[in-house]
């Protein structure tokens, strides 16, 4: 049976199974809601939240699948088949009219929060057949609206700091009499004046008093301000005029046991900086370490200042646990005493992987041995460290080769990162406020195929710095590449690395001297989910300005450095979006673009194999194999990867619906569009015209403006993910839509359709976007 028939029959015969089964008698399952609304402002979605009860959930929008599946199980709830159905699945939703009242009430009380506070809701229910469906039908009616509005506080000090900021208020004149935006205004006056000095402070201290006296759907607010309130030594509430606190002394804890009950003068310390530091037997991080990343300092209290310094300790791998505590002074009652305590990490960590890979139709493994010391030399420096085997068979082996038919690689990667901004003729204040890691790093990669040998050996150094918590800058200060080719068969060079190949200086010695910046971006709206990505890297641009300067001699019409050795130059750019919109907790829309462009110049005409685009696999277009799409409509004559098969163009386009299923099991339905593109035609092949009998060159690949279109691929499929809540497994069946590649109406694949050829399977961890 072919997969997608199989599938159908599976949903068919789980949506066949009557929904009423184990339905009690006299009762009726809650089979549809509906949610009818005169404001064209507001979405169902966004109502049916506040619903007590709605049905069982269905997949694609239109199969009750688990609901299906607790049908599958008998009336015998002892028997373990019964049992292991009715925890993978949904029982039915039995109709309870309490809570159609409740959810009446919920719906009216949510209309009122947002001004309606003439709103009226009703309800309706029909039965048939023993299945109830709800229809809940909204008024609004005309809303109520914020007229004046001031602020009353009676305490000078408090009313200039929010006066001062007052530029910032949430709410103005007629605006919605929205209780969220008032609870978000109280919120953001808590903000400022705990950064102000005002440490026990919080949003109950503030509250409004609205009047709508002789006014038409108008309220007019003023905001008070309450006293603060203690328990004195009595035990008895008293209230205090609210009043700003000052920092006083700040210590450290740096083994502190959160089990274990502290004395301080059981404890070894010492002092560094004018700060005293607590530990027991050994201190384990260097003061200086703790004192860059803490940013409280001594005067007016600020919770900004706190909680930077929670996110900078945290940030910190030689550090477990962070609490941070401020003590009041008995004898001064603005006084607070800062002691900050932290737990050592686990300071060396080991670990072994083993992985299958698959690739061009061959199967192999690796496996890869790691070590990490996080905090090498006492200040959280993390050194890391990797060594890498992979092996793997190769199918298109020739048959006389007797002593070698795989493929091997092996490489060491290794990284030594500090908790900071490494870079000179900078203040130490401006290293502090930008929050920095750096990062050394050393790559050394070796490769042995039929084919050719290969090594690459790379060395660079990298800052990463967060702006917040949704926001990560990137910059490669500089990646030294050094790629070297000491064998390529006689087969291979002829086959791909002609006069004219894109691929022929790829496998020269080459050298790449690059320089990058990358910006990751995450943004919220509501339940939706804006991720950014974007990267701009250049290579080359130094040694091109050093070589032209000093008139260096050329090879082959390149500069070349130490022993004849050219280097690439270029510049590239990557655009990346994705947007998960939310539906219900059990459904998702996923929308990603994606766009690359890299451009070689100067002392290079072809951009290095390694920064070349490819397409197809399980995160692109998911109906091609690995590396089989493109460039444009390049088909390949072979049955295994082609190594023409890269660009300098690429555009990925994706649609994804994904819905939870049942127990870890989510499923998806996709469609992909997109390919690569060079930037000119290359020559592919040299085929001996028939007529003439002449060679002729088969070009393609280019991007031309008024045929791209044509040139982009189509696919779809589903699949199915296995949520274990720490990693995700995928597995996707795509299936071509639309080959440029092919002639014709061959291009359209809805017919026809060859399994072998127009159907692709993958498996990977993690979305693929």
């Amino acid at each position: 049976m072919k997969p997608k028939i199989f599938f159908i029959f599976i949903i068919l015969l789980l949506s066949a199974c009557s929904p009423t089964r184990h339905v009690p008698k006299d009762k009726y399952i809650l089979n549809n809601v509906k949610i009818r609304t005169d404001a064209k402002s507001q979405t169902e979605q966004e109502l049916r939240q506040y619903l007590r009860q709605q049905p069982n959930s269905r997949s694609f929008g239109l199969v009750r699948l688990r609901l299906g599946i607790y049908n599958f199980s008998g009336r015998d709830s002892s028997k373990w088949i019964n049992k292991f159905l009715r925890n993978m699945g949904d029982a039915p939703v039995i109709y309870d009219s309490t809570l159609t009242d409740r959810s009446v009430s919920e719906l009216k009380k949510y209309l009122n929060n947002k001004g309606y506070l003439d709103a009226q809701v009703t309800s309706q229910t029909t039965f048939r057949k023993r299945k109830a469906k709800v229809e809940y039908n909204v008024t609004n009616n005309q809303p109520y609206r914020v007229g004046n509005f001031y602020y009353n506080m009676r305490n000078d000090t408090v009313l200039a700091i929010v006066r001062a900021d007052s530029a910032k208020t949430l709410i103005h004149r007629n605006m919605l009499f929205d209780t969220d935006v008032l609870n978000e205004e109280r919120l953001r006056i808590t903000t400022l004046l705990k950064n102000s000095g005002y440490y026990n402070f919080n949003k109950d201290y503030l509250h409004y008093r609205a009047d709508s006296t002789g006014l038409d759907h108008v309220i007019n607010l003023r905001m008070n301000l309450r006293n603060a309130t203690k328990t004195d030594t009595a035990g008895r509430v008293i209230t205090t005029p609210q009043r700003q606190y000052y920092v006083r002394n700040i210590r450290y804890y740096t083994t502190y046991d959160p089990i274990a009950t502290t004395d301080f003068s059981t404890l070894d310390s010492l002092t560094c900086r004018c700060r005293t530091f607590y530990f027991n037997g050994s201190i384990g991080i260097r003061p200086e370490a703790l004192l860059d990343n803490c940013y409280i300092e001594s005067g007016q209290y600020n919770e900004q200042q706190v909680e930077k310094t929670y996110s900078a300790l945290n940030a910190l791998s030689a550090i477990k646990y962070v609490n941070i505590k401020m003590l009041e002074i008995a004898d001064n009652s603005d006084t607070l005493d800062c002691i900050i305590f932290t737990s050592p990490a686990r300071r060396q960590q080991y670990s072994f992987d083993v992985e299958g890979t698959h690739s061009g139709g061959d199967l192999g493994f690796a496996g890869i041995l790691g070590y990490q010391h996080k905090n090498l030399f006492h200040g959280s420096e993390v050194f890391k460290t990797s060594l890498r085997y992979a092996y793997e068979a190769r199918t298109d082996a020739p048959k006389d080769l007797l002593t070698y038919k795989g493929s091997n690689e092996a490489g060491l990667e290794t990284s030594l990162t500090f908790p900071k901004f490494m870079f000179p003729f900078l203040t130490y204040d401006f290293r502090r406020k930008i929050q920095a890691s750096t990062e050394f790093n050393m790559q050394y990669n070796y490769q042995r195929r039929i084919e050719y040998q290969r090594t690459n050996l790379s060395a660079g150094v990298k800052y990463v710095w967060l702006r917040n918590k949704n926001m990560r800058h990137t910059v490669e200060l500089i990646n030294v590449n050094y790629v070297y080719v000491p064998y390529v068969s006689k087969d291979f060079w002829e086959q791909y690395l002609n006069v004219n190949s894109i691929l022929k200086y790829s496998y020269d010695d080459q050298l790449i001297v690059s320089t990058a910046y990358s910006l990751y971006f995450n943004q919220k709206f509501l339940r939706d989910n804006l991720t950014t990505r974007m990267r701009f890297e250049t290579a080359g641009n130094t040694l091109y300005g050093i070589s032209k300067l000093f008139n260096l001699p050329k090879k082959e019409d390149s500069y070349t450095v130490i022993k004849d050795i050219k280097f690439a130059q270029y510049v590239k750019t990557d655009l990346d979006f994705s947007y998960n919109k939310y539906i219900d907790y059990r459904n998702n829309v996923v929308y990603h673009a994606g766009l690359g462009l890299g451009v070689p110049y100067g002392n290079a005409d072809v951009m290095p194999f390694e920064k070349r685009y490819f397409t197809g696999g399980a995160n692109s277009m998911r109906g091609w194999g690995v590396r089989t799409l493109g460039p444009a409509v390049y088909k390949s004559p072979l049955s295994v990867i082609d190594y023409n098969q890269t660009g300098d163009i690429k555009l990925d386009m994706n649609l994804e619906y994904r819905f939870k299923m049942f127990w870890v099991l989510e499923g998806a339905l996709f469609a992909d569009a997109g390919n690569i593109w060079t930037l000119k035609d290359y020559v592919y092949d040299i085929k001996q015209n028939e007529e003439t009998g002449e060679d002729e060159s088969i070009k393609g690949g280019g991007f031309h403006f008024k045929d791209f279109y044509k040139q982009i691929a189509l696919s779809y499929g589903a699949g199915l993910r296995f949520d274990f809540k720490y990693f995700l497994v995928r597995v996707d069946m795509g299936i071509k839509a639309y080959n440029p590649a092919l002639d014709g109406s061959n291009k359209w694949r809805f017919k026809g359709l060859n399994y072998g050829d127009d159907f692709a399977f993958h498996f990977a961890v993690g979305y693929p976007f």
